[in-house]
């Protein structure tokens, strides 16, 4: 058989109401090219039985049974293919007809980047199935996910929060070998990959189109597992940030004194980083101690300079542009001597 250009690695579990849209969004692409590799982790609806009547119609599909995590069927997947390169999708969401001919060409004149994602539009999935808008929270969400779309962009916002959308990853396949695809950490695989991809010095892009509808509902993993909670993807964003040579040798200082800033400066001391203090606006936090770090005002921000990294750790909105306008002027350069982790 002609090896395809592309092979989907789509896990699924218990997308018996979901999954039939997201098979055909991919029958349906522009190129055909490709080969559909189905990995069922243990679904108790529906869901196997619409594999196997899919496989029955449709030649490019070949699926298996994933016996162990998640993670385990995700890597599984892939393995499976053949393809050049591997596209992932989630069996609740829907690609665009042109999606992977577009990344394909995306890819086919950037050839050093070793993956790349999609603009997004996020949809809310009710209880019944029908789809509402997203709420404020998930607009601004979308916003910000669809801004960071240049390598340099992706590579400087990546502690905000995962700057690529699983379903619309595209990979090339020597990248998945090389690194062994996706690890089975407490957090975020999808999210553990990219931060370790990109601290590799691999580069990462994106097609500044929207190629898919990225549902989400009650029932999406993410709102399910422990592994997605909020609180891990801030331990995985202290994890590889205490990798960084420059966050060892110098140590950081927390601009914010909140609850963000507050569960930072415990997870980066808990990875060994020292805190040389917090930085805040609030007059009446300024000359406190927390847990005997000193909370000083933004008139010291120069005396860091080359000092100490600077890292971003407030969630209100406006809050990241501001910081920025403060510590650009006097020479810390975002990416480098500061991360917004918020």
């Amino acid at each position: 058989m002609k090896r395809p250009l592309v092979s989907i690695a789509l896990p699924v579990r218990n997308a018996g109401t979901t999954f039939r849209a997201a098979l055909e969004s991919i029958q349906k692409q522009s190129i055909d090219d490709l080969e559909i590799v189905i990995v069922d982790h243990g679904s108790s609806d529906d869901t196997a039985a619409l594999i196997r009547r899919a496989a029955k119609e449709d030649s490019r599909i070949r699926h298996f049974e994933g016996k162990g995590t998640f993670v385990e069927a995700a890597n599984l997947a892939w393995k499976q293919g053949t393809g050049e390169f591997v596209a992932r999708m989630d069996g609740d969401d829907v690609a665009y007809p042109d999606r992977l001919e577009k990344q394909l060409a995306f890819l086919g004149h950037n050839p050093a980047i070793a993956a790349c994602g999609s603009l997004v539009r996020i949809v809310k999935r009710s209880p019944d199935g029908s789809p509402t808008p997203a709420d404020e929270g998930y607009r601004r969400y979308n916003e910000w996910i669809n801004s960071v779309k240049t390598p340099e962009a992706i590579l400087r916002e990546r502690f905000v929060d995962s700057p690529i959308p699983n379903p619309t990853a595209m990979i090339r396949r020597e990248v998945l070998i090389e690194t062994g695809g996706y690890r089975d950490p407490a957090w975020a695989e999808d999210y553990d990959f990219w931060l370790r991809l990109l601290q590799k010095g691999y580069s990462i892009g994106k097609v500044d189109e929207v190629l898919l509808d990225w549902y989400d509902s009650d029932q999406r993993s993410t709102r399910t597992l422990a592994r997605y909670e909020l609180s891990r993807f801030q331990s995985a964003k202290a994890h590889y940030l205490s990798q960084i040579e420059k966050v060892k040798d110098l140590g950081v200082f927390i601009c914010g004194a909140g609850p963000v800033g507050k569960e930072f400066a415990h997870l980066m001391r808990t990875n060994e980083i020292k805190i040389h203090a917090f930085i805040e606006v609030n007059q009446r936090q300024i000359g406190n101690h927390i847990h005997g770090i000193p909370v000083l005002g933004t008139e010291t921000y120069p005396a860091f300079k080359k000092k100490a990294v600077a890292l971003s750790a407030i969630g209100q909105a406006g809050a990241r542009e501001k910081i920025r306008s403060d510590l650009l002027p006097v020479g810390f350069r975002e990416g480098h001597d500061f991360f917004c982790v918020a």
